[in-house]
Parts: C-alpha cells; structure tokens; sequence
C-alpha cells in the first residue's frame, strides 16, 4: 500500500469518526495514540544514549561514568562528543540546504504545527551524542522535540487542519514531558501555561489524555515509580512556609540573573567563534576540563539531584556543584550544543535549596534535606519559566512527596513573581518565537481555536539555537 493510499484511507476513517460528533471525541482517541507513540519514542532516545555511554564505560548514569574513567579520559570525552555532534549538526545543514526549522513550542504558539522530519532528525542525532559525551545539557528538551516530530507526522498523515495539527503535537509535546519526568500533570501544565499560556478546557482534555497515556506507556513498559527517590517528607509547618517564601524570593532574583549569563554568553560566544563544531567542541572542552575537579559536572543533573535527595552533603561541596555546574551549563549554552537546561535549572535549584538549608534555616523549622531541595528545585524553576503552577506539581510528580507541595507552591508563586518583574522574558521566549517585550497569554479565538499567525521574532530560524527545554 503506497504512503498516499494509506493517507486517504486514515483521512476517510477519521472522517467517519467525526460525523455527526463532537470534534473532541475523535481527539481524544488520537491523543491516546500520540501518548504511546511519543512515550516509545522518548524511550527510544533514553536507550540509544545508554548504549552509547556503553561505549566507553559500565555505567549508564553519566556522573558514575566520569566517576569512574581515568582523569584523561574524562577530560577528553566531552570535547570528542562535541565536535562529532557539532559535525553532525554541520553536515547536516549543509546536506539538507535549508533552516533546521522550527522548534515544538514555536510551531504550536505561532506556527500550523508542522515539524519538518529530515532537519529535526539531525537535531536530535547531534544531541544525542553529545549528551551521550557528558555535556551540560538536559536531554529532555530533545526528547521532548523528539516526540513532537512524530506527533506531527502522525497529524500530516491524518491530514488535520491547523487548528488540530497544532493541538496534536502539542499532546505530543506533552506526552514526551510525561514520558521523559514521569510527570503527566506538570506536562500538561507545561503545555497550558507555558507553551500556550493558557489553554480551554476542551483542549486541556486532550492534552492530559495524552500526557497520561504517555506515562502508563513508560511505568508499564520501561521503568516504574518516580523519576526520583527521596525520603519521606514530614508534614509542612507555618515555620516552613516562612522558609520556603524566602527561599522563594532568593530564587526570584538568581533566576534571572541565571538568565542574563545564558543569554550574553551565548550572543558573545556565538559572534566571536562561528563555525559550529570548533565552538561545540570547545565548549566540551571546558565541561571536561571543569569535571577534573568533579565528576557531578557532568551531564543534565539528574544523578547530582538524585544524591541531593537522599545524601548529606556539606556546604562547601554543594556550593562547588553550584558554581562549576552553572559554568558548565553556561558553556554548553552559549555554544549553541542542541539539548535544554530545565533539568539543569533543576540541579541547580536543589543545590540552592540545600545552601539555604544549611545557612539560614530557623530553628524551629524542618530540616528536612529532601523538602528543601526539592523546593529549591521547584522555586528556581517558576523563576526562570514563569510558571508557578508547572514548577510546583512538578517537585511532587517526580518524587510522589505529597507534602512538597504545600511548601512549594508559594516559594514558587514568589519566585515567579520576582523573576517576571526582574526579566520580562522568560527561558523560553526564543523557543516561542517571541519577539522583545512579548510575553503575555496567547489564546484562543473566538471559534475555540487557535491564531494561524503572530508576528514572529524577525531573526531566522536557522541562527536561532534555543537551549529551553
């Protein structure tokens, strides 16, 4: 059967299914496939990363791998990782003669929804060595782009309109949320709040069937349980939610000042070094250089967060993970490596959770190591993403910590505030295609769907390397 029959006989099928029905019921349908598609698809990334680590040493997690490589090789694989994923990237281009083409976030908020598959396939090839090699990146983001891409097939192949197109990949979008942090809720608040800013109950419906499809595919078929493992957090006291407000506030102002550095970085670094693989490469060379003082430097900071939850660490090595880690990420940044920084922020967010715990915590409050760096991690994120709500679900879905989110939400409300008030753009203002000073709620239309067009960010495509995740 040829690819058109195929098409015209989906279309017909889909069109049946439509008559005389809400259009939403059919969605829901098709969400439910685009969760397991997308969750596979994510899955398939995670497993070809893994074999390639493989290569070079025993362990899958990255900071175990450069824990145990000789000092030599730790500080040469990242920069070999690099340069291949930038040559891959390179090449690529070249090959294909045209823009990489939009990212998820942008076809969905101002484009039609369609992901051209040949560039993003190089995308996601360049990443996955590179992350493969123990760059400071997060995964996620591609993995999420990933699976954004094959939603958007599935949509071309269904021939949806605009309207639709735009909502499957963003089911995909979040699907690949769910599957990559175990979190449906939060990737459907991901995609209400952060990609749509706000989105109608209709359409949420799709979205969380999809996100939930997408995780029951991944518990049932690859991994059970919570991304993270921590100890039981206590009851949440008035104390507590003192501390966290303040936390939240500190978070307020380090966010966007962790923004501004990812931002200048990457305009100098960009201007000043052009060819893409020498500037990928010696980005990694620094990450590697950087993991000669400690193996946490390495990769997006899941294993470093991992530690910060159930590990007593001193203060003086969290504000070393702290430093060299916003160095390392910065450098991955600004040279532009394909990948994003939400699970980044994340670590870096722990970290700072667990400097307050040990400096300004008052007495009577609760020293709990996971409940401060759990809510560290939630405040530094609402900074930088703007969204309170996404950040706050988030620390509970990935740890299953009901009692997180009591303290975190208005850590994250605080931080949120602060951060949006100090930097009106958030981390993921390019990836929308947002252009200066536009950072307000994007809609639906009077008929309950979305907007074809809104005026996009005049730089090209192709010079825009967005690192959000």
């Amino acid at each position: 059967m040829s690819e058109s029959t195929f098409s015209d006989r989906l279309h017909a099928l889909l069109a049946q299914m439509r008559f005389g029905l809400d259009p939403m019921v059919p969605m829901m349908l098709i969400a439910a496939a685009v969760g397991f598609v997308s969750s596979v698809a994510v899955e398939g990334f995670r497993q070809t990363m893994y074999a390639v680590i493989r290569i070079y040493s025993t362990h899958e997690h990255l900071v175990a791998a450069a824990a145990g490589l000789p000092l030599w090789k730790r500080a040469l694989i990242p920069p070999i990782a690099a340069v291949i994923g930038g040559l891959v990237m390179w090449a690529g281009h070249r090959w294909i003669k045209r823009p990489r083409g939009p990212e998820y976030m942008e076809a969905v908020r101002v484009g039609d929804g369609r992901l051209p598959l040949v560039p993003n396939l190089v995308r996601t090839g360049s990443s996955l060595v590179a992350v493969s090699g123990g760059i400071t990146i997060g995964r996620e983001g591609t993995m999420i782009q990933f699976a954004s891409v094959i939603s958007s097939i599935i949509g071309r192949v269904g021939r949806a309109d605009a309207a639709h197109q735009r909502l499957i990949v963003a089911c995909g979008a979040a699907a690949g949320f769910a599957g990559a942090y175990h979190a449906p809720i939060a990737g459907t608040l991901f995609v209400a709040e952060i990609i749509l800013g706000g989105l109608p109950l209709r359409e949420i419906a799709a979205v969380l069937v999809a996100a939930v499809i997408g995780e029951l595919t991944t518990q049932s078929l690859f991994a059970t349980g919570p991304l993270y493992l921590a100890h039981a957090v206590p009851p949440v006291s008035f104390i507590d939610l003192v501390d966290a407000s303040l936390l939240g506030l500190l978070a307020g102002f380090v966010g966007p000042m962790f923004l501004w550095l990812l931002d200048s970085s990457r305009r100098k670094y960009q201007s000043l070094v052009t060819f893409l693989p020498l500037r990928m490469g010696l980005a990694g060379l620094v990450i590697g250089l950087l993991s000669l003082l400690m193996p946490e430097v390495w990769g997006n900071g899941y294993s470093v967060v991992q530690s910060f939850l159930v590990e007593h660490w001193a203060l003086s090595t969290v504000a070393a993970v702290f430093v060299l880690r916003t160095i390392a990420v910065t450098a991955a940044s600004a040279a532009g490596i394909p990948g994003g920084v939400l699970t980044p922020t994340l670590a870096l967010g722990g970290a700072l959770g667990l400097m307050v715990s040990h400096l300004f915590l008052v007495p009577e409050a609760s020293h709990s190591q996971a409940l401060w760096t759990l809510v560290g991690m939630g405040s530094l994120l609402a900074a930088t993403t703007h969204a309170p709500a996404m950040s706050a679900i988030m620390v509970f879905e990935i740890t299953r910590n009901y009692n997180v989110v009591m303290a975190a939400m208005p850590a994250c409300v605080i931080a949120s505030v602060i951060g949006s008030l100090l930097r009106h753009r958030s981390v993921y203002a390019e990836a929308l295609g947002l252009k200066e000073g536009e950072h307000g709620a994007f809609g639906p239309v009077s008929d309950g769907t979305f907007p074809s067009t809104v005026t996009l960010d005049p730089k090209p495509l192709a010079a825009r390397n967005s690192t959000a995740d």
